[in-house]
């Protein structure tokens, strides 16, 4: 049974994926990050491009990984399944396919979501100048932002007040509340950040780069984490009129879930699907869809997201509990499991080349 690759770490994953991709003759281009990793060693987000150079192909299909970066483990194993497949090797004329491999590498290598700002980049795709609200963060924020100087991975005392306050304001406002990102506590959860991150800026900058000339592009983004374990989630935002919606009806039809682009809930403001649009509105026509791969259960999450953030706020990532948090959060991310794995190479792969086949 074919799987992605067994957890390794930011530097093997980049280099086992750009070697593969250079043997098969991608296009290689870095955008070095201005941190490094715990090791000392550098940090970069990289593209590997097959098929019509830039400026030569009327449609591109855009795979990203590492979004939130300790997702990427599992997009670092879909890209390279994808490489390895040599599907990449004969595309038609006017036809190329992007992998940008660890969109947050600081993410990836720190075993964070967010950057080295706090920032969770699938939150700071945004107008600046309308910032969307988070009324009720305020309440969680002391809950899910704990400032001891000692902290305990193991305890879930804070799940009771949680369970508190969704039982107070119900299941929409809680998911807004705890999911639909904050842009006022920068040392908190879900922090949207208040500027363009680097990651934000590099990914555009790809955008122009790789999509110059290009009629029409598709986006597939993944991620790990929502969901039942295994399963495949493609999430999209668009109206049921457009063409874009079509598509996702057509090639996802049991994995879909579209939120509406016009009227749709807070909760979407500022994720990469609607923001890539936004960005490509009058260059090129778009279709946009995340590939989510759920993994374990939400109060997990919930915890491997607060003992996360306590750590590189308050604590020491060298010592045995920060030791310990990254692996929950490396857990929580990708589970070293065959079965697993095997889920998700199958549908993954399933989901890629589905839009390959329509391209091509």
């Amino acid at each position: 049974m074919t799987a992605v690759a067994p957890l390794s770490d930011y530097a093997t994953s980049r280099r086992s994926l750009l070697a593969a991709a250079e043997m098969r003759g991608a296009t290689l281009s870095s955008y070095d990050h201005p941190c490094t990793g715990p090791d000392g060693a550098p940090l970069a987000t990289d593209v590997a491009r097959f098929g019509a150079p830039a400026g030569a192909a009327e449609q591109v299909v855009l795979v990203t990984s590492g979004v939130h970066g300790v997702e990427g483990h599992a997009g670092n194993g879909l890209q390279r399944l994808l490489v390895e497949s040599d599907r990449l090797a004969s595309l038609p004329a006017g036809v190329a396919v992007v992998l940008v491999h660890a969109v947050n590498p600081y993410g990836f290598a720190w075993s964070r979501r967010v950057d080295h700002d706090n920032i969770d980049v699938n939150r700071n795709f945004v107008d600046y100048r309308d910032l969307p609200t988070n009324p009720l963060y305020d309440e969680v924020d002391p809950i899910l932002n704990p400032t001891d100087p000692t902290f305990d991975p193991d305890d879930l005392g804070f799940l009771a007040d949680i369970q508190t306050f969704w039982d107070r304001v119900g299941n929409a406002t809680m998911m807004r509340t705890l999911n639909g990102g904050q842009y006022t506590h920068p040392r908190g959860v879900q922090f949207g950040g208040q500027h363009r991150s680097w990651s934000r800026q590099t990914l555009e900058r790809i955008w122009t780069e790789h999509l110059d000339g290009a009629a029409s592009a598709i986006s597939l983004d993944i991620h790990t984490g929502l969901g039942p374990s295994g399963r495949l989630t493609v999430f999209q935002t668009a109206d049921d009129t457009e063409t874009a919606a079509e598509m996702g009806d057509a090639w996802f039809p049991h994995h879909l879930y579209r939120a509406p682009r016009t009227g749709g809930d807070a909760i979407d403001h500022g994720l990469l699907g609607p923001a890539f649009d936004a960005w490509a509105d009058g260059r090129l026509d778009t279709a946009t869809f995340v590939l989510e791969f759920g993994t374990l259960d939400p109060a997990r999450g919930l915890t491997a997201f607060r003992a996360d953030n306590w750590l590189h706020h308050h604590g020491d990532p060298s010592d045995p509990t920060g030791v310990a948090i990254a692996q929950l959060m490396r857990d929580q991310f990708f589970i070293e499991d065959p079965g697993w794995r095997g889920e998700v190479a199958e549908q993954g792969n399933t989901a890629i080349h589905t839009v390959l086949d329509a391209v091509t």
